[in-house]
Parts: C-alpha cells; structure tokens; sequence
C-alpha cells in the first residue's frame, strides 16, 4: 500500500519574495543557452558540467536546510519523483543543448520552454490542479506570444532575423516535454522533500547520466578553452545552481501550471541575450510575442 501524500500547506496568494525568486530564477536560465553556445564542448558534456559545478553550492544550501528542518530528512515516496526529476532534466538539458547547434538560441529557447501545455494538463490530470480561468487565459497569451515569436520562420524563406533547421527545432520541443515532465516531478516531490534535498539528488542523478551520454555519443568532454571553461562553470553556478534553485524553492508556493507560465520567460531574455552577444535581431513580430510573454507574467502574479 502506498505512503499517503505529506501534502505542503500552499497560500491562495503566494509572497512578493517567491514570486520574485521565480522570476530571477527563470531569468537566470534564459542566459543558458549563450553560456553553452560559448561552450567548446558537446551537449551532453555540457548537461554534465552544468551539474557537477552546481553540486558544491547545492550540497551547502541542504546542509543549511537540515540545520533549519524539524524532518531533517525525505519523507516517505520521495526518492522516485526525486530520480525521475532527475532523468527528465538530464533530457531536458541534451535536447535543448544539442538544439542549439542547429537552429537560433530565440527558436530553441521558445520552443524548449513551451512546457507549459504539457505541465498545464499534466498537473490537472496527475496531481488534480484544476487551472483557473486567469491560468488558462494567461496560457492562451503565452503560446500566443510564442507563436509571434517563431512566425517569420514559417512564412517564406529563412532569413538572418529567423534562420534555423526543423531538426533543431525538433529537439527542443522534445526538450519542452522533458521540462514539463521535470515540473511536474519537482512539484511532486516538494510535497515530501526539502527544495535543496531536491536539487542535490536530482542533480547528482543528471551528472551520471549526462556524462553516460557524452561517453557513449563520443563528445568532446573537456572544455579546450579559458572561454569554454569559463562558460560551462556559468552554466553550473548561473544556470543551475541559482536558477534551477529558485525554481525548485518557489514551487513550494505556486501550483506547477503556474509556475511553468512564468518559466515562459528564460525565452525573452534568450532573445535579447542572443541580441545583444551573437547579433540575432528579433523581428517586429518576435518583439511583439516577447511583450505578449510578459503580460502573461503579470497575469500569473495576480493569478
């Protein structure tokens, strides 16, 4: 027979300071994909270093946790939501780094953080959050805004503003599905686990099974460069470790439909990232989706 669900108290209206750590923790992740486009090594690879350079700062922030818990430990039914974190981040992370290599940071960023309607759903038929009408509408604007963002891919030939191959394409919107299944992990095991306790195992558990890929695709591993170095401990500490982090903290206070709307974000800092450091200038329309992705933020705070 099952562990009944040690079920976390959630507020109608979650605090200003989870909001903002969801949003500086999503903002932390668009920045990713320019770390690992400077990164001189393979996708994989890059999942691996991403997680062994976090794994320092996530060890200390569990340390901290369990001198503050009164559990100090995992509860019962945590460690298999914890391991499939775990595994569907590491497919998270290869997909959407292999992406990279074949189309925009913009495209891979939107299309990999387009979770949102499997989170959406899956939270509604998994673990019975039913999404408000604010919720669904905030949805409807934030695919809408991501819409806006690809178009000029669609309609005609590829140009500078939207180059980029269906492949690429492909795998990061496999990635999108992997980040969805992520959420709704992490979501789970919250209710049952420390968000530190989380990070760290299912962190560890990427590490293995990133750098088992690498080995078996025959990637390069090693960074050849102070650039690719310095690139791949961004990711750790950066990326992972401060992003990711808060991303798992403030899930303690928002349900994971959500949450995954804010996460639409990462995709409009990657486009002005990718801007402003490799010269992807949005077009209109991709400008226009991006101010579409912001007011759905709004609408989840007030959601």
């Amino acid at each position: 027979m099952s562990t009944p669900a040690l079920v976390m108290p959630r507020p109608a209206t979650p605090a200003l300071a989870m909001f903002v750590a969801l949003l500086t923790g999503a903002t932390c992740i668009g920045f990713s994909g320019v770390f690992m486009r400077l990164a001189d090594v393979g996708p994989a690879a890059g999942g691996f270093w991403r997680m062994l350079f976090a794994l320092p700062v996530l060890a200390l922030w569990t340390a901290l946790e369990q001198r503050k818990a009164v559990s100090g430990a995992v509860r019962p039914g945590a460690l298999i939501p914890i391991a499939l974190a775990g595994l569907t981040f590491a497919i998270d992370v290869v997909l959407y780094n292999a992406a990279l290599g074949h189309t925009t940071i913009a495209n891979a960023s939107l299309l990999g953080n387009l979770s949102p309607v499997a989170v959406v759903l899956g939270g509604w038929l998994l673990l019975g959050e039913k999404p408000t009408q604010r919720i669904l509408g905030a949805l409807a604007l934030a695919l809408g805004g991501a819409l806006m963002l690809v178009l000029p891919k669609f309609i005609g030939a590829p140009s500078a503003a939207s180059p980029g191959g269906l492949f690429g394409d492909m795998l990061a919107t496999g990635a999108a599905f992997s980040y969805a299944g992520y959420i709704l992990a992490v979501r789970r095991a919250r209710e049952r686990a420390d968000a530190g306790r989380i990070g760290l195992i299912s962190s560890a558990l990427c590490a293995v099974f990133c750098l088992a890929a690498a080995l078996a695709l025959g990637e390069t591993i090693i960074p050849a460069s102070l650039q690719g170095w310095l690139a791949v401990i961004a990711l750790g500490l950066v990326s992972h470790a401060l992003g990711q982090g808060l991303i798992t903290l403030s899930l303690g206070s928002y349900g994971a439909s959500a949450a995954s709307l804010v996460m639409v974000w990462p995709a409009l800092v990657s486009v002005l990232a990718a801007w402003a450091i490799f010269g992807e200038q949005p077009s209109p329309a991709q400008a226009f989706g991006g101010v579409a992705i912001l007011a759905a933020v709004l609408l989840v705070r007030r959601g």
